[in-house]
């Protein structure tokens, strides 16, 4: 199912389509319901989008991690020498 834009002509305006099952239908014909579930399913494709998006930023922000910890693991470090001061008498 995809939305798309029917090439107007002239004197036209560009009116919303809905392809399913190979066959248009221009969504302001449709019933309310049909409508609704356009609508829906519109909205459902931005949510799968914007959780790609974040699953992207994720996935680089934990590389990013990972190849720190490496870092830190293959190259520590150097730990203060800790020096004990002399008791007074």
């Amino acid at each position: 199912m995809s939305t798309e834009n029917v090439t107007p002509q002239v004197g036209q305006q560009e009116e919303p389509v809905l392809m399913l099952d190979d066959k248009k239908y221009v969504i302001s014909e449709l019933n309310d319901e049909a409508k609704y579930y356009v609508a829906c399913l519109n909205n459902l494709g931005m949510k799968k989008q914007n959780l790609q998006m974040d699953l992207d930023q994720i996935t680089v922000a934990s590389q990013g991690f990972t190849d720190r910890l490496k870092e830190v693991i293959d190259n520590p470090p150097e730990e203060p020498e800790v020096v004990e001061a002399e008791e007074a008498e």
